[in-house]
């Protein structure tokens, strides 16, 4: 089990809890023999040892004051569209409150803003609910009871839960991918990386910034989680504040030469 731990910290950056190695290792002696490297890489290059070591705690418009900020900064794109990526979605309810939020902004406008959102998670099994849709009675809570009126149009009152109208689904692309690798092109204008990065372990943090970041149009935004805001540090990244809401505006010289310290 030490040798899946190393691997946990060198594939997707984390520190597992002992307990969810047991639970892996169990599944992995299930699976094929547990000395063949091939069964245990196999595991984990599908991504499939994310769903025993990973947190995948989600549900509608979490942290409310980062949807407000972002429905301020809406009318800024009605000429150019939006680009959104939902970084770490685990099941989805990240990105299909951003669909939720920009539709009931459409509504509100004459011109209808176009956007795209692209959502992805280590895990290919949360990937898979979240193209589902389909949410427990928990997706619902009050922490961003404020929203709950957008939700009304999109979710579907089932015997224990919701199911997400397939209409909302149009504009958002669901993936996998590893963190720890980089995400291809300069393709974003705001990304929601909110509430995974403290579990990354410090010696990873800048490289999992410098993967996030580089996807950034130069002015791009970044907005992570409210508890995360002070463990950040990079140099293409500026902290800024707008309505005590705390973001970070990327740019490729913000603060070239800065020295960040992440300790082990």
């Amino acid at each position: 089990m030490t040798l899946l731990s190393q691997m946990a910290e060198e594939r997707f950056g984390i520190k597992a809890a002992p307990e969810d190695v047991k639970r892996l290792w169990e599944y992995i002696l299930k699976t094929g023999p547990a000395e063949d490297a091939q069964t245990i890489n196999a595991v984990f290059s599908s991504g499939k040892a994310a769903g025993f070591l990973t947190v995948s705690e989600t549900y509608f418009f979490r942290e409310p004051a980062h949807f407000a900020f972002l429905w301020d900064m809406l009318p800024s794109f009605e000429k150019t569209g939006i680009r959104v990526c939902s970084a770490a979605v685990a099941s989805g309810c990240e990105a299909y409150s951003i669909a939720m939020l920009i539709e009931a902004y459409n509504k509100s406008v004459e011109k209808p803003l176009r956007y795209h959102i692209d959502a992805f998670d280590l895990n290919p099994e949360v990937i898979e609910t979240a193209r589902a849709g389909v949410y427990g009675e928990r997706a619902l809570r009050e922490d961003g009871k404020n929203f709950r009126y957008m939700t009304v149009p999109y979710l579907k009152k089932l015997e224990s839960g919701y199911q997400v109208d397939g209409t909302l689904k149009k504009n958002i692309r669901f993936f996998q991918h590893n963190l720890m690798d980089e995400i291809s092109g300069k393709a974003y204008d705001i990304i929601f990386f909110r509430n995974a990065f403290i579990y990354f372990l410090p010696r990873y943090r800048e490289r999992i910034l410098s993967n996030v970041s580089a996807s950034l149009k130069d002015g791009g935004i970044l907005i992570m989680g409210v508890s995360e805001t002070a463990g950040v540090c990079h140099a293409g990244l500026e902290q800024k504040n707008q309505n005590d809401v705390f973001y970070f505006q990327y740019a490729d010289t913000t603060n070239r030469g800065k020295e960040c310290f992440f300790p082990n």
